[in-house]
């Protein structure tokens, strides 16, 4: 937009603000998960029903749900959480019905903490792109090898005999992996010495470990005598296991009750939760209990203990070998009973240490926990090089067992305090809702105009240039891309300072846009002083740049030039697309963003392509608009998805079949080895720097392609470049949440990340502008413009300070972009975007019909 057209200024009225037309994909659960102890809560069970949740949200999707944590202990300290932590979590179906019944996962609670947890749930495409892959960490089988049923953590493993024994047994583990498929495969002997693990214990003729049975007239019956027995895998996850045994039948002393045991374990844990159920028997007498082995005495709860606890530790571990009876000398296991059964007691009967109670409305409660001091002697990770990794070479890191007698009874009573307090759960939404934007958007605030805003972006411009000039001109070292003081890309958002940064990074020219934006808007030759102030230190290093050399030099030296013919300029703006033009690479069509020969192009180029554009006008030459052009229809291709979504980085074979890629992100690189066999010039795979992944959609490199594409069909006419540019358009539009501003990815809405993006709103919003006067469809071309008022009119009016009468923050700072989550600042090209923006308005508002304003 050059000075011939920003002349005349003068202020019209408030844009009209309409809702966005995009509804949110995502709605979120608030839940505060509170530790009632003194003690801290690592991985506390928490379950939470369906039926509880859809109280609040009705339409809730257990099929398509994330459950994630902040360390916030209150709604509104949440909402100002920038980044969340993703929790494993699994939804159950305890009936059978296939309905989910239950949600499940673990959180780590310090001392007295609260946590809040979102439950984010919606559009099933959009969840899953975001949900993690959570490792398996709980597993059950049902295998005649180990003669019943089986359920594991990766501590512990666990199997109850299905016949007359009915007796609970135990397989150690000296490696943290699920091993009962292991067990359970043909001709493995799992009661010989491994490396993973074994069978460790003879439970004989006893109960077996945590397992039920009756005492009637002071005898233990084993649920030995039962008409037909059933059993059943409920779940089997990341989070928990839960197995279930149906007892028809069951003859106990002379009476006749059908018995349900439902039988839980949670990851990392070294025990389970077994549970029963049964109709007509709250007058029975039920025991559960340990084994007893010789010389190994109980330890017992006392009276003020938070629940009834029995624990047994020593040398009871079984011999290697499947006859084996004798035990292993020096190795220590410990066991315990827990439960929060009232009246519990203790018995002996010789062959059992017993725990007796009754039932309570037809069910109780307790919990078994088994502690092998030899486990993860063998825990061994993988770590190193890929020679070390492929050939299975690791580290083995100290083992973290229980190791001691005093050791196992803490942990027994911790488990006493966890089940007689367990963490405090409380739904506190009302109703489920979007994640809300930055809480100083929200504030009671004045509409601006959009004079009122240029205005407010004027003076936090003054002021940077009278700020920033000395520190430049003072720089003795020569300023480079990453050298040298005086450039700045990022603002707090509260203080209004700029950061400090080497050198001028690839933003550098969006700070002299503004300047020769203003310049031609008002005619003051400090602007232009300043703008020749900052590039000159980008003038003679065009040919050092990488792609960045069209955002570099088409906001500095050639918007100069247009403003002042300055031949230096001119020459400079030409040797950066010259640059651009030695990126190019005929066999992938493509402008390789970083070096010559470059195996990758982001989507940013698009936007570098202004600079091609403008070469071809001021010398005719047309060869600079073809490789301009060439470069859009490929990335159309290969970046553009058919909903309008993009990805942020495709990688390639340039010509040379190389089979390792440079990962760029966060100013880091990194190489992948990928094996591969792709032809010359063609994709090879796609990837994301800036976005939550691969395939979401990162919300700034939707507005490049959408500014981008609608910029190459002013230039070129080609259908092709208006259509893409149509499809982006229309999923920005469909996407954006209620105040218009989006979330840093399109897909991830506050979900891991609340990061709003106010850079790429202000993007987004001026390649609407440019699409409403190249759409022939004027309904369509109506409903650009009025979308891209409504992006403007919410940034500068909850995001432009000041944001309310209240807000202390320097005037014109366009708060919350994200450049890298989850940064959150104001970034340097967001304000020039803005301003942009602004001018345009202002311009297409007093000549909305001139036929020139098209290439504008």
């Amino acid at each position: 937009m050059h000075k011939k057209l920003l002349a005349a200024l003068w202020i019209f009225p408030a844009l009209c603000v309409a809702s966005a037309q995009g509804a949110p994909r995502i709605k979120n659960i608030k839940v505060a998960i509170s530790n009632p102890a003194e003690h801290p809560r690592k991985a506390a069970d928490i379950v939470i029903s369906i039926a509880q949740i859809r109280k609040v949200a009705p339409d809730f999707t257990p099929g398509a749900m994330i459950v994630l944590a902040s360390d916030a202990s209150t709604v509104e300290q949440d909402a100002s959480a920038i980044e969340t932590e993703e929790l494993p979590s699994q939804v159950d179906d305890l009936d059978g019905d296939g309905k989910a019944d239950e949600l499940a996962f673990q959180i780590d609670l310090a001392p007295h903490q609260t946590r809040i947890v979102t439950v984010s749930y919606g559009n099933q495409d959009r969840i899953w792109r975001l949900r993690g892959h959570y490792q398996q960490r709980t597993a059950a089988l049902f295998s005649r090898k180990i003669e019943g049923l089986g359920w594991e953590s990766e501590r512990v493993a666990f199997r109850v005999y299905f016949d007359s024994r009915n007796a609970i047994d135990l397989y150690g583990k000296r490696r943290a992996t699920l091993q009962l498929g292991m067990y359970a495969s043909p001709d493995y002997t799992y009661h010989d010495e491994s490396p993973e693990g074994r069978d460790i214990y003879k439970v004989g003729d006893a109960i077996g470990i945590g397992s039920v049975a009756a005492m009637v007239d002071g005898k233990t019956i084993k649920v030995a005598e039962v008409k037909e027995r059933k059993w059943r895998i409920i779940s089997s996850g990341p989070v928990r296991t839960i197995v279930e045994l149906q007892y028809n039948g069951w003859n106990a002393g002379g009476k006749i009750i059908d018995l349900r045991s439902r039988i839980t374990q949670w990851a990392e844990e070294r025990g389970f939760t077994h549970t029963i159920f049964a109709n007509s028997a709250d007058d029975l007498e039920f025991v559960t209990g340990l084994p007893a082995k010789t010389g190994i005495e109980p330890a017992t709860s006392q009276k003020d203990s938070p629940a009834t606890w029995m624990a047994t530790w020593g040398e009871q571990v079984v011999a290697p070998g499947a006859t084996a009876s004798e035990a292993v000398p020096g190795q220590q296991l410990g066991l315990g009973i827990v439960t929060g059964a009232p009246n519990a007691s203790f018995k002996d009967d010789g062959k059992n240490h017993l725990v007796d109670f009754k039932l309570s409305d037809g069910a109780q409660s307790w919990y078994t926990i088994a502690a092998w001091d030899q486990e993860g002697s063998n825990r061994r990770v993988v770590y190193g090089n890929r020679k070390d990794q492929g050939q299975r070479q690791s580290l083995i890191l100290p083992s973290d067992a229980i190791r001691s007698r005093e050791e196992f009874l803490s942990a027994v009573e911790e488990q006493a305090e966890r089940i007689a307090h367990p963490a405090n759960i409380h739904i506190v939404s009302d109703a489920a809702s979007s994640e809300p934007a930055p809480a100083d958007t929200l504030v009671p605030h004045k509409t601006k105009t959009v004079e009122q805003a240029i205005e407010l972006l004027r003076q936090n411009i003054d002021r940077t240039a009278s700020e920033w000039a000395p520190v430049l001109q003072a720089t003795s070292e020569p300023v480079t891309s990453h050298s040298g003081q005086g450039f700045f890309t990022e603002v707090n958002n509260v203080t209004g300072e700029w950061q400090r940064q080497n050198g001028y990074y690839w933003t550098g020219s969006f700070w002299t846009g503004e300047l020769w934006q203003l310049y031609s808007a008002t005619d003051d030759e400090k602007y232009r002083r300043w703008a020749e102030l900052w590039g000159s230190k980008l003038i003679g290093q065009e040919s050092l740049q990488n792609h960045d050399a069209g955002f570099l030099y088409y906001y500095s030296s050639a918007m100069g030039f247009d403003l002042t013919r300055d031949a230096a300029l001119r020459a400079s703006a030409l040797r950066a697309a010259e640059r651009l033009e030695q990126l190019f690479n005929p066999k992938t069509q493509l402008i390789a963003s970083w070096s010559v020969n470059g195996d990758d192009t982001i989507i940013d180029t698009m936007m570098n392509l202004q600079l091609l554009w403008w070469a071809s006008e001021k010398t005719g030459d047309k060869r600079w608009s073809e490789t301009g052009k060439k470069h859009a229809l490929r990335t159309a291709a290969w970046f553009v998805r058919p909903d309008g979504s993009v990805f942020q980085s495709v990688h390639y074979n340039p010509g040379d079949s190389r089979q390792s890629f440079t990962l760029r992100g966060a100013g880091e690189e990194a190489e992948l080895p990928l094996a591969n066999s792709v032809a010359p010039g063609q994709w090879v795979f796609a990837h994301t720097h800036q976005g939550f992944a691969a395939d979401t959609t990162w919300s700034r490199g939707l507005g490049w392609a959408l500014y981008g594409f609608s910029a190459a069909y002013s230039e070129t006419g080609e259908p092709l470049f208006l259509a893409t540019a149509q499809q982006a358009a229309d999923y920005a539009i469909k996407n954006l949440p209620s105040d218009a501003v989006p979330w840093y990815d399109f897909d991830d809405q506050g979900v891991h990340f609340r990061n709003r993006d106010s850079s790429a709103a202000a993007i987004i919003a001026g390649g609407l502008f440019r699409l409403s006067l190249i759409t022939v469809d004027t309904a369509r071309a109506k409903i650009y413009r009025e979308a891209g008022e409504r992006i403007v009119q919410s940034l500068i009016d909850r995001y432009l300070t000041p944001v309310g009468d209240n807000d202390q923050t320097p005037p014109g700072v366009l708060r919350h972009g994200c450049g890298v989550r989850p940064n959150d600042a104001m970034l340097i090209y967001g304000q020039y975007y803005l301003l942009e923006d602004l001018l345009w308005l202002k311009q297409h508002k007093r000549q909305q019909n001139s036929p020139s304003a098209a290439k504008q």
